[in-house]
């Protein structure tokens, strides 16, 4: 499964809420939020105004905690072998926490420092970002660097689809790029945010943000997480405090990003912040990927959950008709060391006799195989692979291999 975490802009006032009311966990994460705050950010996020909610050293670690919540939730309720993980601008800080680099209260901290620093960087009315649907990122680019030569810093700030960049930077000059993409035949949304992020603009926020990071302690990866400013992995920890200090500068990749992931064999991806708005632009632009909202007009968190249990289950079926193919092979290719012929045939032959009916009349039926079917092949394989005296770490290995070569670690502990 992959997540993803959005950035700033997708809060609103009421956000977590249902989640605080029903699961321990977004209690325990909005209590943690506001001790590492010093103030009740639980309460600015359910009573707050839209005003005070769009500051940016409110906003980041509202999205962030909310964000990790619905993580934890998921992980709670579902099995999840391998999270992959990537999050959009902010949401990049809420996927290494995600992936357990950086603990939650530091990474709470991080993002109110970050929105205060980004925030003083260029005081509130004298920037602005605008999304821009419609056109090439190289039509964008160019009405960009027009606009820059000769009024002010504007630039692509996010690349976030085929058709949609959003633009950075000075009030005028993003006003006036704004207009020329219009006429070029564009559709022009501002943004819900106080500052002209990833922009040349956001440069007094450097130093004081890589000081910042730096104070931290920073752990190894647990899941793979995708960079904003490279569209690639993160090799290590190592990495965190330049690319993350980079990406307050840099363009969001997000375009590479998504690609990124795809190459990964993801089931489904699960959009984790309040209001979905990742979701939209990674069906946009791979329409056959299947995305899930934690919450949103159209899905909640028990849709969400109920989707995830329903692939979950549909997946272990499917890898358990790989499984019977897996033990037939390890049965054949075993070596014996068994020499009495009774013995043999009792505890070898006939076993592999059985799987291969089981496997036939699976196959006719056009069913998937049932849980109880198979465990009971395992326990067959087993019995063949006692039957052929392995000694017992070679036949724990050899059910191991069966079990983990088909996707199927952790459902079969008894076998």
């Amino acid at each position: 499964m992959a997540f993803i975490f959005p950035g700033q802009g997708s809060q609103y006032v009421g956000m977590g809420q249902a989640w605080h009311s029903a699961y321990p966990i977004a209690r325990e994460l909005f209590e943690m939020a506001n001790d590492a705050l010093g103030f009740d950010l639980k309460k600015i996020c359910f009573e707050g105004s839209t005003q005070i909610l769009r500051k940016t050293e409110i906003a980041q670690p509202a999205i962030l905690t909310v964000s990790l919540i619905a993580y934890r939730i998921i992980l709670q309720e579902v099995e999840i072998v391998q999270p992959v993980l990537a999050g959009h601008s902010l949401g990049e800080i809420s996927a290494l926490c995600a992936a357990e680099a950086i603990s939650f209260a530091d990474a709470v901290k991080l993002v109110h420092a970050r929105g205060k620093y980004m925030q003083e960087a260029v005081p509130e009315g004298r920037g602005l970002m605008y999304a821009v649907v419609g056109l090439s990122s190289e039509q964008v680019k160019e009405i960009c660097r027009e606009i820059s030569l000769n009024i002010g810093t504007v630039v692509p700030s996010n690349y976030n689809a085929s058709k949609q960049t959003v633009i950075s930077g000075v009030k005028g000059a993003v006003e006036e790029a704004a207009i020329s993409m219009k006429h070029a035949g564009a559709q022009v949304i501002p943004l819900k945010v106080s500052a002209p992020f990833h922009s040349p603009l956001m440069e007094p926020a450097l130093a004081p943000f890589r000081e910042f990071l730096g104070g931290l302690t920073l752990h190894p990866l647990q899941h793979p997480v995708v960079s904003n400013v490279t569209g690639n992995f993160y090799k290590s920890e190592q990495d965190i405090i330049p690319l993350l200090t980079d990406q307050l500068m840099n363009p969001v990749l997000w375009t590479a990003c998504m690609n990124r992931m795809a190459t990964l064999p993801v089931q489904a991806f699960i959009d984790t912040g309040p209001r979905e708005t990742l979701g939209p632009l990674l069906k946009e632009h791979f329409p056959e990927a299947k995305v899930y909202a934690t919450d949103s007009i159209h899905s909640t968190m028990q849709d969400c959950l109920d989707n995830l249990r329903g692939d979950s289950e549909r997946s272990h079926l499917r890898s358990t008709g790989n499984l019977m193919d897996k033990c037939l092979s390890i049965a054949v290719c075993t070596k014996n060391h068994n020499s009495n012929a009774d013995e043999y045939q009792r505890n070898v032959i006939g076993p592999y006799k059985m799987i291969q009916r089981m496997k036939e009349e699976i196959t006719v039926s056009g069913k998937e195989p049932t849980l109880e079917q198979t465990e009971k092949v395992l326990h067959l394989l087993r019995t063949i692979l006692k039957g052929k005296k392995l000694p017992a770490d070679e036949l724990k290995l050899r059910l191991e291999q069966a079990i983990n070569e088909t996707g199927m670690p952790g459902y079969f502990k008894d076998c």
